[in-house]
Formats: C-alpha cells, sequence, structure tokens
C-alpha cells in the first residue's frame, strides 16, 4: 500500500474525522461529456491533501476511478473497467465523464482529504437524451365522415427519459373520449442502449369540417419539445346538398336554349350529373342528358340527380 493509502486508511479509521455530505444531483446529456462537481464546485481546501473519485458499482460495492494528490500534476486513473479511458479530473477537482450514456446514472462520491479530515460528497447522476423528431407514420389514406378510423402513429424515438406524445387539431388538443377520439401510447426500451421509444396510435371520427385541417404530434421531453410536420387527410362524405340553378335570362320562351347548371356537396365531389326531365303528362318516359347538353323546353318539370362513377 503507498502513502496516499496508508494515510487514507488512518483517517477513514478514525470516524470522527470522517463528515458525509448531502447527496446532490446533476443531469448529464447523452452521448457528451458529463460534468460531476466535487462540493458543488467550492474551492479547494488551503491545506488539501488529496481528492479522490470513486462510484457506486451495480452490485452495490464502491469502486475506484481515479486520485488526484494536490502536489502532482497527473491524477492516477484506478479504474479497471470501462471508467478506465473516460474518466479525468478539472482543475476545479470536477469528476469529466466523456461519451456519457445510460450505465452513468448512479452514484459518484468526491472524497477531499485536507488537513485532519475526510470529507465526502456524493453525486446523483442523471443521463437525458431527447427524442428523435416525432414523426407520423402508418398514415390513414382518407376518413369518412361519422366513422371512428385509424388516423396514424406517432413515434418519438430513442429518449431518456421517455417522451410524451400529444396529438392536436390545427393547433388545439386533442382529448381522447372513448368514443370519437382513441389514443393509445406505449413506451418500449431498447435493451441494448436503455432509451425508450414513444409510440401514440390515434383514432378519430372525421366530420365534414375536417377538410383540410392539420393534425400534428407533440413530443414534450425535459430538453425540448417538439412537433410533428403536419399531416392532412381526405374526408369522404356523401351528397347531401343538391340544386339547380336556370342559367338564362326571363322570360323563357319556347325555342330557346336554356343551361341548367347542378350544384352538389360531397367529397370527393361528384364527377357525374344526369339531368331528368318529366313531363307533366303521365306515361312519357325520362330523357336523361348529359351535364354539358343544352335542352330548350318550356312548361315542364325539371328534376336533377347527382352522383358518382
Amino acid at each position: 500500500m503507498d502513502s496516499t493509502g496508508r494515510f487514507l486508511l488512518s483517517l477513514v479509521t478514525a470516524a470522527t474525522f470522517l463528515q458525509v455530505r448531502s447527496t446532490v444531483t446533476v443531469i448529464g446529456l447523452y452521448g457528451e461529456t458529463i460534468e460531476v462537481p466535487c462540493n458543488n464546485g467550492a474551492a479547494k481546501p488551503v491545506d488539501l491533501i488529496f481528492t479522490k473519485w470513486k462510484y457506486k458499482m451495480d452490485d452495490g460495492t464502491s469502486g475506484d476511478l481515479l486520485v488526484k494528490q494536490a502536489h502532482k500534476e497527473q491524477a492516477q486513473i484506478q479504474a479497471m473497467d470501462g471508467y478506465k479511458d473516460r474518466v479525468t479530473i478539472a482543475a476545479n477537482s470536477s469528476l469529466m465523464i466523456q461519451g456519457g450514456s445510460l450505465v452513468d446514472q448512479r452514484t459518484f462520491t468526491c472524497m477531499v482529504v485536507y488537513g485532519s479530515n475526510l470529507d465526502e460528497h456524493p453525486v446523483d447522476v442523471l443521463v437525458h437524451k431527447k427524442p428523435l423528431p416525432p414523426q407520423i407514420k402508418d398514415k390513414a389514406k382518407e376518413l369518412e365522415n361519422g366513422k371512428l378510423t385509424s388516423l396514424g402513429v406517432c413515434t418519438a424515438a430513442d429518449a431518456n427519459p421517455a417522451a410524451v406524445i400529444m396529438w392536436s387539431k390545427n393547433g388545439k388538443l386533442l382529448v381522447a373520449d372513448g368514443k370519437t377520439i382513441i389514443i393509445t401510447p406505449s413506451v418500449k426500451m431498447d435493451p441494448s442502449t436503455g432509451l425508450s421509444t414513444t409510440t401514440s396510435g390515434l383514432q378519430y371520427t372525421a366530420v365534414k369540417s375536417d377538410v383540410g385541417a392539420k393534425f400534428t404530434c407533440t413530443a414534450k421531453h425535459s430538453l425540448e419539445t417538439q412537433v410533428s410536420a403536419p399531416e392532412t387527410f381526405i374526408i369522404h362524405y356523401p351528397t347531401e346538398k343538391l340544386s339547380l340553378q336556370v342559367l338564362a335570362k326571363a322570360p323563357i320562351r319556347e325555342g330557346d336554349n336554356v343551361t341548367l347548371k347542378c350544384n352538389a356537396d360531397g367529397n370527393p365531389p361528384p364527377t357525374s350529373f344526369y339531368f331528368s326531365i318529366k313531363a307533366e303528362s303521365d306515361g312519357e318516359r325520362f330523357r336523361h342528358l348529359h351535364s354539358d347538353c343544352r335542352y330548350a323546353q318550356q312548361h315542364r318539370r325539371l328534376q336533377v340527380l347527382a352522383g358518382r362513377r
């Protein structure tokens, strides 16, 4: 055992000199260098002897990372596992962990030995990662008026902690009611990375006013709130309103050309129009004319039918 180890052992043996401070929490970013402060970044004691960093291993025991003696420039790396090539100590005694990942979510302890004192400063490290931009997948080709339909599935992948997904229409939050709006969320964790992917399926009952409506999903996360690209959907509804317009100057005289214009709603719009002209006298058959035909007739009742092919 070297002199540092013997000195440390003597201090630990004398329990009256050991002070364990309250635990603080820091949040690091996934994939980036995590800075774990020692004693909340306070100035070093003037009679500092050495600083040591250790961590709580998966089995609950303590593992050594490094030790930095006050009179030496370089720290001694003591870690023998994956931390061996990832840890350094900063000038302010902070522990620097390169390439932060979820394995670093644990307790690290800064041990400060000065004068005849030994202080321990535990730090809980959390590692956060924002999800990839949310996307709406498995989109419906069309929605039908009054029919509950699966509109799509929103995905926010590779986050920690998991993102929360919300759906909106024209910027207004959609709230599930179990009948006309059904939202089914789920979270799946990747066992290799520990990152979570949130999915949310939306079943929606469209109405006629949803024509042109923009649907989006929002992924809420502690690091950032992201909104998907807007999606619009074709809304199908049958013809409900029908009107016939006579394009001619009054009064209409026998032998005049008269243009009949049919107007109908519905989506998709009707593609075919048929005009039926029924004589007042019984027994006369209907004569059907295409919408681009002109028909001159007076004193007859005009009926119109609209439909799709």
